[in-house]
């Protein structure tokens, strides 16, 4: 065998090896070269019905009303160059609030290995907005990282 056969069958052999890692990955990993979140939002106020506006440079998520029992959800591929910006607006009756809720140092915080998966949680409470590794019922829990008043 020559040295151009024994290098042209190790070549092929690890690029299906390479592809293959593709077929076997789960379905939210559709995200190429990125990572794959999805940020949730979730109102600790009794008796308020908040309205949630989500967008980013490319999408407007329109907008959503948020109450104790229902919270809002989106998914997304982040950006390869690592710059995916999403900022909403929060009004729960005379007050409002206005932060990014997907940024690079958000995505720091939470932390998500490229080709992964992770998960953002967001609280809005009567003190102001909180954030989240995991998702936490107890809206009282110390591990809330507290991010903001409400304006």
């Amino acid at each position: 065998m020559s040295i151009f056969y024994i290098m042209k069958s190790c070549s092929l052999f690890i690029a299906l090896t390479y592809f293959s890692c593709f077929l076997v990955t789960p379905s939210h990993s559709q995200c190429f070269l990125s990572r794959h979140w999805s940020v949730y939002m979730y109102n600790g106020i009794p008796n308020s019905q908040i309205d949630v506006h989500v967008r980013s440079g490319d999408d407007d998520l329109g907008h959503h009303n948020i109450t104790i029992d229902l919270g809002y959800k989106f998914s997304f591929c982040e950006s390869i160059f690592d710059n995916t910006l999403f900022v909403g607006d929060f009004i729960d009756n005379s007050r409002s609030a206005h932060f990014h809720v997907f940024d690079r140092s958000i995505g720091e915080i939470i932390h998500c290995l490229i080709g992964g998966h992770a998960d953002v949680y967001w609280l809005l409470k009567e003190d102001g907005y909180y954030l989240s590794r995991e998702f936490k019922s107890d809206i009282n829990d110390p591990t809330w990282m507290f991010r903001g008043n409400w304006e």
